[in-house]
């Protein structure tokens, strides 16, 4: 990851020594090494890094763990952010976590497609079809994937070839250790300490202080050395990083979603849609069906105007009484504003505010049907399941018919709104849809008829319409979902973003 270069002439049981004693001191060197033959990168091997062994035994008998796991992720042989510092400038231009790491993966992947398609290795080892397969597979190997508020990051296996023909988990794990301090151990009756692999975690964690500009911690998750088949690190990312690298454009992922899907509402030609410095939905006069106001944009110095003849829209009833404020809402002050021109925001009197969520792919967790559970999902095609899906909405979701079969068929018919329908025993009982624009999406109408509630219909129906956005390619998805429903969302994964505001002119 990153274009770090060890320094080998650092690399060696001396960068131990130097990190042990900057940490513990010199006596404490002296009495870890007393009487014991130290590790030598030239002759481990031949040993089966029973040093090593010995090593590590001694050094986590006579120090805390926390203390030991710091130091080793200090050696890094010679590495040191500094070596990246081109990738923090290409960070801070970028100005985004997720388009810095995207960039970033696609740019190494060009490579290795490269190296494959002109025959040549990398470090000595071919990139063949299957090894290119491998690493399309795992991406982790070639930049850190962001999980939530952490960075996975994945160890390359020394040697890819023979990882990938290994029969037996034991010469996969060998074949996948770079180490010379610990490599031959996993041969031999006594492994390494997998303590030891946090050397490995500053490695990795070494190109992410780099672009991030400051010390992290980190973990590490899988190691061959403890009898996984992979290495595999987890570093946190900062909370003040997330607020200003990626919130920011998860949130705006999240009002432009909201923005597409009120919209859809007048594809069924009974509803309109009104663009200004206010939008807005409405029925046409004598229908039914959603009346909102959303996306201000009123101008900072000369709002005043603009409310006053919207006020008299509402309550001429041309404009919808109920408004919701997102975080773009223009004037930033428009709450309190709105409050002074006879509005009452609702949400503070909600116990748990609606929130704006946000789900990454990397942090999908799907929830799949028990064979024993009656659950049926699939994708709504005939107008007949569609009267069905429309039943199980107005009367889960929204407790009234706010749409119809008649007037709404016409979502079927768009390529970009996926709708989805459960069954448990062959009776509708939980409804799903989707709206996907380019790499992102939305998933709405999310609903499971209350005598058929707690047994998995809408998580299980969820499950299938996110793993089907993630295999067209979309890459993060959000909702607006109800305080309730909160904990069925965070099983999959989804994250809050921000609460919603609702004001309505009384």
């Amino acid at each position: 990851m990153g274009d770090t270069k060890i320094n080998y002439d650092e690399f060696g049981i001396n960068t131990f020594r130097r990190e042990i004693c900057s940490e513990l001191g010199e006596v404490f060197w002296e009495a870890l090494t007393d009487d014991m033959t130290l590790p030598d990168i030239e002759t481990e091997g031949s040993c089966q890094c029973s040093n090593m062994c010995t090593f590590m035994h001694r050094f986590e008998n006579m120090a805390e763990r926390e203390t030991v796991e710091k130091i080793l992720c200090k050696v890094r042989h010679g590495l040191h952010p500094s070596q990246s510092a081109w990738a923090r400038e290409e960070f801070l231009k970028i100005g985004d976590l997720d388009a810095f790491l995207k960039i970033h993966l696609d740019g190494e992947l060009d490579q290795f497609v490269k190296r494959n398609e002109e025959k040549k290795d990398f470090y000595g080892q071919e990139i063949t079809d299957e090894v290119l397969a491998f690493i399309r597979e795992y991406p982790a190997m070639l930049a850190p994937v962001r999980k939530g508020n952490t960075l996975t990051c994945m160890a390359f296996p020394c040697n890819m070839n023979e990882y990938l023909k290994a029969d037996n988990d034991r010469m996969k794990r060998y074949h996948a250790c770079h180490c010379p301090f610990a490599k031959e151990s996993i041969l031999s009756d006594e492994t390494v300490s997998a303590t030891l692999c946090y050397c490995s975690l500053g490695h990795v964690m070494n190109f992410a202080e780099a672009f991030l500009g400051r010390e992290l911690e980190g973990r590490v998750v899988h190691s061959v050395l403890r009898g996984d088949l992979t290495c595999e690190y987890e570093i946190r990312i900062p909370d003040d990083i997330m607020l200003q690298y990626v919130a920011p454009k998860e949130t705006r992922n999240v009002i432009e979603n909201y923005y597409r899907y009120y919209r859809i509402f007048a594809l069924s030609g009974i509803v309109d849609f009104h663009e200004g410095v206010v939008d807005w939905i409405m029925p046409k006069e004598g229908e039914a069906g959603p009346d909102l106001a959303f996306h201000l944009k009123l101008n900072e110095n000369g709002y005043q105007e603009d409310l006053q003849e919207l006020i008299v829209g509402i309550q001429s009833k041309a404009v919808p009484r109920r408004w919701l404020i997102t975080p773009d809402a223009q004037p930033k002050d428009i709450v309190n504003i709105l409050k002074g021109y006879g509005f009452k925001n609702l949400s503070e009197e909600a116990e748990e505010p609606e929130p704006g969520m946000c789900l990454c792919a990397a942090d999908f967790h799907p929830c799949m049907p028990t064979e024993d559970s009656g659950i049926v999902c699939r994708e709504v095609k005939t107008k007949e399941d569609f009267r069905r899906w429309v039943d199980v909405v107005n009367s889960a979701l929204h407790g009234w018919n706010m749409i119809d079969a008649e007037h709404y068929y016409v979502w079927v018919a768009q390529d970009h709104i996926k709708i989805y329908l459960a069954e448990i025993d062959g009776v509708p009982v939980s409804t799903a849809a989707t709206i996907q624009t380019g790499n992102t999406a939305s998933l709405e109408f999310v609903s499971t008829l209350e005598a058929y509630r707690r047994r998995k219909a809408a998580i299980t129906l969820s499950s299938k319409a996110l793993e089907e956005l993630f295999e067209r390619g979309v890459e993060t998805v959000t909702l607006s979902g109800s305080s309730q429903a909160v904990p069925l969302y965070k099983k999959l994964g989804f994250h809050t973003c921000f609460h919603n505001i609702i004001m309505l002119y009384e």
